[in-house]
């Protein structure tokens, strides 16, 4: 069971091993994504130039384009694809879902804010009804002292009045 070598002193692959991969034993390094699916800017799943690059990088073996190891790859791709599918729609459920329960709750502050609005206003009316309310029972007091008050200024006038009458009198009954 001896088998051929399939690379050189210098790592190079020998003969029909890797016979899709350049003489220098480097590959292509762009990675490819398959149709269909969404390529993202941040990551991008290893392309099949990739893995057989670093299948030569690491292990020193060559592989061709029809390797059924490549299947991995090709099937890591469509995963990677799925993942990022899923993951958007599940991004777009989350947005729709923050900002429908984002507008319930702006609706439910708006309306505790709307109540305890009313609810000051009402309170500060009704401050101010207890206000004017306070002021005219002590403008009826003052009323009523007022009176008693011209009650007694007319009194005591009506008795100066008499008692200068009566001097008076007396003082021309005197003179007399």
């Amino acid at each position: 069971m001896d088998t051929p070598p399939i690379f050189d002193e210098s790592g190079r692959p020998i003969g029909g091993a890797g016979a899709s991969a350049p003489a220098t034993g480097t590959l292509e390094s762009a990675p490819t994504v398959p149709s269909g699916v969404p390529a993202s800017p941040a990551f991008q799943p290893m392309s099949l130039d990739d893995a057989r690059a670093l299948l030569v990088r690491e292990h020193r073996v060559a592989i061709g384009d029809n390797d059924p190891i490549l299947l991995s790859v090709s099937l890591h791709q469509a995963f990677c694809g799925d993942l990022e599918k899923l993951l958007a729609h599940h991004t777009k459920r989350l947005e729709a879902l923050l900002q429908t329960t984002g507008n319930g709750f702006a609706d439910v502050v708006e309306g505790t804010l709307e109540s305890l609005r009313d609810k000051t206003v009402k309170a500060s009316l009704d401050q101010s009804f207890a206000l004017i309310a306070a002021q005219a029972e002590a403008m009826q007091t003052l009323r009523r002292r007022m009176r008693r008050f011209g009650i007694y200024q007319t009194f005591l006038s009506v008795v100066s009045l008499a008692a200068a009458l009566l001097a008076l009198a007396i003082l021309t009954h005197a003179i007399r």
